[in-house]
């Protein structure tokens, strides 16, 4: 499926405050402007 120009919605882990715990939330991530990218992550992980 082709996103190009398109919003996107996508799962993040979001961080309210600090020192608490992250939230993992649906975000809608608008499309690229001049000068910027959008690239696609596959797998991440996060180390205590």
């Amino acid at each position: 499926m082709a996103t190009a120009g398109k919003v996107i919605k996508c799962k993040a882990a979001v961080a309210w405050e600090a020192g608490k715990p992250l939230s993992i939330e649906e975000v809608e991530v608008a499309p690229p402007q001049a000068m910027e990218v959008r690239v696609k992550i596959l797998f991440t992980s996060l180390c205590p």
